[in-house]
């Protein structure tokens, strides 16, 4: 990584949004459409020679961010700049300019190579359409040139094989051939590796350095693969939920990160020791529907750090417990189907049994207070204020009894948060940038996101 580089892609509030038109079951309930928010206001700079990587879970929207990078999909709003020139607002021969610098590999070389095209149809396509070299001959010389150097040599051995007949190492050699061929500045690679044997993966991605220095390339490396990220790049961007949520030096992200949810992705990496103590993430529940997040930080309901109020004066798990048994009432996860006990009944524990149902989170044993009473926490073990405990115990007097609605009446305004309340900015925390409320009061916020040189 060349510190001095100059910025090359330079992405702005960028967002893309799916299923924006209004169905027919909309119009007919007079229902505004619900989009799915793949990506969602990020921002971010990749400097050349730069490798840039962007890890989260399935479904977070890396992919989507990839293919708006080389205007596979046009952004909902936002701008990208690539070598300065917004690619959004391009002319036709800006475009096909734009085409020959910028390449993308997809994850499946089964799927993005045409079976019916022989290895030489697919990698010289590329420079047919863009009207590039002479001529047949040239083209030939070309595609064989570059077949050598992705390690398919003899190159005229593989010309005219069809993807059937090759291995899954080589299908996806020639995918890194076809993106060559261009001699691009800049390369989009999604899952490049992930669906290779581990025995060639090594081979694949070393291969990938050797050409960077090479040809003097840029690369966005996309992957839920948290040991391949910190092995290719230099730097890394965290995605949940269409967010970038942290950004910075990929050493930095590893082994110091900032976003509690950063933290549970690289606690879920399997250690390799097998003695080694394993720490396990501390988080709750699933992912939530993208075509409905959640407010303010979209990791909160899930979030072991999530932000008491200041006049909170039990401990922060147990506020952590009370926020969720609120949500799960309000979300309507809890009701008096919970409790086995039957209200008004002697010796009636419905309300205590309720409580100590909706106030347990599915966390690893290591996170759960000491003593539990079966599935479920024991309230002695928490430390709750006295009148936050009052108010929960008339919210679940009220549940048992069949009124919800009574419960969510009693838990409005209680148990609030900043984390629930306010979307938060990036801003900086050390070397890295971070989207959490934790850093609010400790550092400037920043909205344009750092490149290499800050």
């Amino acid at each position: 990584m060349d510190r001095n580089a100059d910025p090359l892609v330079e992405v702005e509030n960028l967002s893309k949004w799916f299923d924006m038109s209004q169905g027919v079951m909309d119009r007919l309930m007079g229902r505004e459409p619900t989009p799915v928010k793949a990506v969602n206001d990020v921002s971010f700079t990749i400097n050349e020679g730069d490798i840039m990587g962007i890890a989260g879970e399935s479904g977070c929207g890396k992919t989507t961010l990839g293919k708006l990078l080389v205007q596979l999909h046009e952004p909902t709003k936002g701008s990208i700049h690539f070598d300065g020139q917004d690619i959004t607002d391009m002319s036709g021969s800006e475009e096909q300019e734009f085409r020959k610098r910028v390449q993308m590999i997809f994850q499946d070389p089964f799927e993005s190579l045409n079976p019916r095209m022989t290895v030489f149809q697919s990698v010289v396509e590329p420079l047919r359409i863009n009207d590039m070299y002479g001529g047949y001959s040239e083209r030939r010389d070309r595609v064989i040139e570059v077949l050598n150097e992705v390690g398919l040599s003899p190159a005229e051995a593989y010309l005219n094989e069809f993807p059937k007949e090759l291995s899954g190492g080589e299908l996806q050699r020639v995918a890194i051939a076809r993106a060559l061929v261009v001699n691009p500045d800049f390369i989009v690679c999604d899952e490049p590796v992930s669906m290779l044997d581990v025995s060639i993966r090594a081979g694949v991605l070393n291969l990938m350095k050797e050409l960077q220095d090479e040809y003097g390339l840029t690369y966005v490396f996309i992957s839920h693969d948290l040991s391949l990220i910190r092995y290719m790049c230099d730097r890394t961007a965290i995605m949940y939920l269409g967010d970038i949520i942290e950004q910075g030096p990929t050493d930095d992200v590893v082994m110091d990160p900032k976003h509690p949810y950063t933290e549970a992705l690289f606690d879920a990496v399997p250690e390799v020791a097998p003695d080694a103590e394993r720490h396990r993430a501390n988080v709750t529940g699933e992912v939530p529907n993208p075509r409905n997040p959640p407010s303010g930080c979209r990791f909160h309901p899930r979030c072991s750090k999530i932000i008491p109020p200041e006049d909170w004066t039990g401990s922060q798990p147990a506020f952590r417990r009370a926020f969720q048994f609120k949500r799960k009432v309000l979300t309507g996860q809890l009701g008096p189907e919970d409790v086995q006990a039957s209200p008004g009944t002697a010796g009636d524990r419905s309300v205590e049994e309720l409580l100590e149902h909706g106030l347990t989170l599915e966390i690893p044993e290591e996170y759960r207070p000491d003593v539990a009473t079966g599935a479920d926490v024991d309230l002695r073990q928490l430390d709750l204020p006295s009148g936050a405990e009052s108010t929960l115990r008339e919210a679940a007097e009220r549940v048992v009894n069949d009124d919800v609605d009574g419960a969510r009446e009693v838990l409005d305004g209680e148990f609030s948060t900043v984390c629930a309340q306010d979307h938060p900015e990036l801003r900086t925390a050390g070397d890295q940038i971070t989207a959490c409320h934790l850093y609010e009061g400790e550092a400037r916020k920043t909205r344009k996101a750092p490149s290499a040189d800050d």
